[in-house]
């Protein structure tokens, strides 16, 4: 691919009228080159062809800043004046040249047919469009579902467990889902509440992981310890029986 450099010192290219052109190369006159002319731009057809000469390999042995200056130097003295030269002559007789194209590659081989047949079996944008929307009602029924389980005192671990998301994953996503039933005015019945309004549950939600809600934030409370003693058992209860007390 040339480089900005490459690109400012090119010659002026004339723009050519779309359409598709064969037109001889012009180092080597037995070669007929196959073109796709689209919005005044020279493009070689069939696709990944390439008819244009390449560039000489790179010599190793000498530093980047000259082996960058003899590419660029190829560019502006055999490159450009090539491409020039194939655009002037479709411009000089657009006719012939669009008429050895069709004379030379058939129906199925031409752009329309090879574009349509790349297309074929594709959805429109109609199609995409409509997946799309079903796509996002999908996920705002997965977000109330979430919210109902969630409403119902099921712990957010088992919902995060059930659909492999992390425990604050399934909370932010009972809350989207409890917007979405406030939002969409559904019945009072199908609303699901949230567990602090409901005291008569008697499961509550587990917490998430992250978070204002999560466990980093709730207030230290020091555990009890237990510490286990052992001694030896009086005699008459047997060799090595051991007795317990918890302080």
């Amino acid at each position: 691919m040339a480089s900005a450099a490459q690109l400012a010192a090119r010659p002026a290219v004339p723009r050519l009228p779309d359409g598709t052109y064969a037109v001889p190369d012009p180092h080597d006159p037995e070669v007929t080159t196959l073109w796709r002319v689209t919005g005044g731009g020279l493009h070689p057809w069939p696709l990944r062809q390439r008819w244009a000469p390449r560039p000489p390999a790179a010599d190793p042995d000498i530093q980047p800043e000259e082996r960058r200056a003899h590419r660029e130097r190829w560019y502006a003295e055999v490159y450009w004046p090539w491409k020039a030269a194939v655009a002037e002559e479709i411009r000089r007789v657009p006719r012939t040249a669009a008429d050895l194209f069709d004379r030379l590659v058939p129906e199925h081989a031409r752009p329309r047919a090879v574009f349509a047949a790349l297309l074929d079996g594709r959805p429109t944008r109609e199609e995409l469009d409509e997946a799309e929307r079903q796509e996002e009602r999908a996920d705002r029924d997965h977000l109330r579902i979430v919210a109902v389980l969630a409403a119902a005192g099921l712990p957010y671990r088992h919902i995060a467990r059930a659909f492999r998301v992390s425990t604050s994953t399934a909370w932010h996503w009972a809350q989207r889902g409890t917007a979405l039933w406030h939002q969409e005015n559904a019945p009072e019945a199908w609303r699901p509440l949230s567990p602090h309004s409901r005291p008569w549950t008697t499961s509550r939600p587990a917490q998430p992981l992250y978070g204002p809600h999560s466990a980093q934030h709730r207030p230290h409370r020091p555990r009890t310890l237990t510490r286990t003693l052992t001694r030896r058992s009086p005699r008459g209860h047997g060799p090595g029986s051991a007795s317990t007390r918890r302080t």
